[in-house]
């Protein structure tokens, strides 16, 4: 808001402003008038992960909320998303908003102008970058592997299903690494190795960096796997 403060005679008790000695109205002097004038607030676009409650954003990693109304409809698209969440599991967000001026017990508070996309994660859309995705066919699976975000994803779209493990640093040995990882309350136990070599998906002619060979509670699977850097290879 804009602050205007202009200086007043007092006549008596009343406010007013009288001539001066030759008739004339008194300016006042333009030192006297301040203004304070807020920066005019601008849309822009921000991607990141959402779960209900609250988002994340990738450039800066600062967190946003919404007011209640915009936040029953995320949630409901939360929910067609992932069904069965476990606690705290996030989506990627993608919208054209502006920032309000207070930060609140959670996080700025955003006004949306726009939502452009609500989706799983995948290793193009992730904004939060990742160790590696990993990714494979007959059947199709897929693992984000992330210690910014402090998961283990093993996802299963054929049921579909997510099996969530805290992230464990991964062993290296030569040009693999290892990461093995336990959910002692579902009683889930995963091995991923990365291994340095190239790696075809077998449905295109694209080719990856890195192999990927997984044993989820006994049963194996191969694919690729690509590290967040490489994610652009993906859109070609």
């Amino acid at each position: 808001m804009k602050k205007i403060i202009i200086p007043f005679c007092f006549i008596s008790l009343l406010f007013s402003c009288s001539p001066d000695s030759n008739g004339e109205k008194s300016i006042p002097n333009s030192d006297s008038i301040a203004v304070n004038v807020l920066p005019v607030k601008k849309v822009k676009e921000y991607k990141g992960v959402y779960h209900p409650g609250q988002f994340k954003n990738a450039e800066d990693s600062e967190l946003y909320t919404f007011n209640d109304s915009v936040q029953k409809k995320l949630d409901s698209l939360y929910s067609n998303l992932l069904p069965s969440p476990y606690p705290n599991q996030t989506v990627f967000m993608h919208f054209k908003g502006v920032e309000d001026s207070f930060p609140t017990n959670t996080g700025f508070r955003t006004s949306i102008t726009e939502l452009i996309s609500m989706e799983l994660k995948n290793a193009v859309n992730a904004g939060i970058a990742y160790d590696y995705w990993c990714m494979g066919n007959e059947p199709f699976w897929q693992i984000q592997i992330s210690e910014k975000e402090n998961l283990i994803d093993f996802y299963d779209p054929m049921i579909p299903k997510f099996y969530h493990f805290n992230f464990s640093k991964a062993e290296i040995k030569g040009n693999q690494k290892i990461y093995i990882a336990e959910d002692k309350v579902n009683n889930n136990k995963i091995k991923i190795t990365i291994v340095n070599e190239k790696c075809s998906d077998g449905m295109s002619e694209r080719s990856y960096k890195n192999k990927s060979e997984v044993v989820l509670n006994g049963t194996a699977y191969r694919g690729c796997a690509v590290a967040f850097g490489e994610a652009s290879q993906l859109n070609n």
